[in-house]
């Protein structure tokens, strides 16, 4: 059985590789069934992604909150928060992720880092967290509806071209990130000090695409594991995915709607 997903196949490749390994007789002759893997569910899924964005919005509150409180402490927060949504970002591009302390790691970093954020921008623009809030878990609805109408599918060709766009995000969010290190603005993002060029635009809109259309890798990852029996701790490597896709799709509407405001 094969997948568009090569995650999803990697890991029904495992999983049937370790049924066929099983000894085929036991100790004294008796013959040993093969070890049982209990398939994922979709409730599995949900509960799982609920559980963490629950994470991200307990640590987004307390980062929130802490703010006004102890505001060097924040900032050591949002760096190790920061340290480790990146190094779980970038591992996910070369390995399936199903460990949940790790993922549950990523929701807790991310959250410190979303409410900090959340709250500057806030001061700069009543309203907008509200509003980023919003457009994000509409874009999804509207995603999974789309999905579900059969309006958008995978393909082998859309998942090239979202692994490819995605390394290039990736990338570009490096570069930006190490020229700010060294105090150089590259002029990818506006953060609110002078007008919005075409190039920031773009970005800004590419990311709010790209973002809202990985949900179908992960609807697609979703619906074949479950059709094709994939083990239970895949669970955890789809709710990742929708919980990194939320995150990613947050960050980039809050983007947008701040050029939208100035």
């Amino acid at each position: 059985m094969q997948s568009n997903n090569p995650a999803l196949n990697r890991m029904l490749a495992t999983t049937a590789q370790q049924h066929q390994m099983a000894p085929e007789y036991g100790h004294y002759g008796q013959q040993a069934a093969p070890p049982q893997v209990r398939p994922m569910t979709l409730d599995d899924v949900v509960v799982r992604t609920v559980g963490l964005l629950v994470l991200t919005g307990l640590s987004g509150a307390f980062s929130w909150w802490l703010a006004d409180v102890n505001p060097g402490l924040t900032s050591v927060l949002m760096m190790v928060g920061m340290v480790a949504g990146v190094g779980v970002a970038i591992a996910s591009w070369f390995m399936m992720i199903t460990n949940p302390y790790v993922i549950g790691a990523y929701a807790i970093g991310q959250g410190l880092l979303l409410g900090v954020i959340s709250k500057l921008m806030e001061a700069s623009y009543a309203g907008i967290v509200l509003q980023a809030i919003l457009g994000t878990f509409g874009v999804f609805v509207g995603m999974a509806l789309l999905y579900k109408a059969r309006v958008v599918r995978n393909s082998p060709k859309f998942t090239k071209f979202m692994i490819g766009a995605g390394f290039g995000i990736m990338a570009l969010l490096l570069v930006n990130i190490v020229g700010r290190m060294f105090n150089v603005d590259l002029g990818l993002f506006n953060n609110g000090d002078g007008n919005v060029t075409l190039l920031q635009w773009g970005i800004a809109i590419f990311f709010v695409g790209w973002a809202a259309l990985s949900f179908i890798l992960d609807f697609d990852m979703v619906e074949q594991g479950v059709r094709y029996g994939a083990p239970q701790k895949m669970a955890w490597a789809a709710a990742f995915g929708m919980t990194a896709g939320l995150i990613f799709l947050y960050w980039s509407i809050l983007r947008l709607l701040s050029y939208l405001r100035q």
